[in-house]
């Protein structure tokens, strides 16, 4: 399939430049306080980030067709509208686990200012690139080359796939040359086969969520929303909550998070499906 080669070929390119300059910006700039995986990582997601601009030019793509295409006035409206949404689709999956014990509140709560926007700010960042490239960029060259239902899939494939995308294997700071920086690029992709099922389908029908709401509405706007604040959410939610191990419904919150998992997957499955026969059943009007 042409898209899901091109997507690898993205993913691994990234990931081959932020190996090659890891080592040499590590060794210019690093200390105690990042470890040399966290160079690897951050400077895998800037390359993510970058290639938007030569793909978007080289594919003859533009920022209107990969859905950022809403007035800023208009485009605060939806994505507030759509966090609000968010907050509170997600609030019945926490409302849930706590009423059966799968968290509990922390005995040292401290709801700040401070946390309210840290967790808002983390929102807002991660919704804006992750939307860009899987629901912006991901979604319309998949829907471009294929078809709408292929693109929901692919692109939510891809942006779960990317969650497990992370080094499980601790390299030693001490011994670092230049080849570290792909070691830890590799210790990353061999975690992905040791993923959970039910945390990766939970993840997956996250992206078909927002893949259909980017269907729907043709913009990125309500899914900047509602991504943000469910990372929003999720923040504050493990700082206010502990996982409850011992609880008999532990199982519905799988491992990735301690919030998403079987549970979050049939609550958000349910409200995807609901969603995408509302797509089938009453069209977008085209507008005039």
């Amino acid at each position: 399939m042409k898209a899901s080669i091109f997507f690898l070929f993205y993913f691994l390119i990234a990931s081959a430049l932020a190996a090659t300059i890891a080592f040499p910006l590590f060794q210019a700039f690093g200390n105690d306080a990042y470890k040399f995986e966290s160079w690897v990582t951050r400077s895998a997601l800037l390359f993510l980030i970058l290639g938007l601009i030569p793909s978007i030019k080289y594919l003859k793509l533009s920022l209107d067709s990969i859905g950022h295409n809403v007035a800023t006035k208009s485009a605060s409206k939806q994505i507030t509208i759509g966090f609000v949404i968010g907050l509170i689709i997600l609030s019945v999956v926490i409302a849930s686990l706590l009423v059966l014990d799968v968290r509990v509140i922390s005995t040292d709560i401290h709801l700040t200012f401070k946390l309210i926007l840290k967790a808002l700010l983390a929102g807002i960042v991660v919704a804006f690139i992750e939307e860009t490239l899987f629901r912006g960029l991901f979604f319309t060259l998949t829907k471009k080359w294929h078809n709408a239902t292929v693109a929901v899939l692919v692109s939510s494939f891809f942006y779960a796939s990317l969650h497990f995308i992370k080094p499980l294997e601790h390299i030693d700071q001490n011994l670092l040359t230049f080849s570290s920086g792909f070691e830890v690029i590799f210790n990353a992709f061999k975690a992905f086969p040791q993923l959970h099922l039910d945390d990766f389908f939970a993840l997956f029908v996250v992206g078909v969520l927002l893949a259909l709401v980017r269907l729907r509405t043709q913009s990125l706007t309500y899914c900047i929303g509602l991504h943000a604040s469910w990372v929003f959410l999720i923040k504050i939610c493990k700082e206010l909550t502990d996982s409850n191990k011992t609880s008999d419904w532990a199982f519905l919150t799988g491992h990735y998070d301690g919030i998403i998992g079987v549970m979050s997957f049939a609550w958000l499955a349910l409200l995807a499906i609901a969603y995408a026969y509302f797509i089938i059943a009453v069209p977008r009007q085209p507008n005039h």
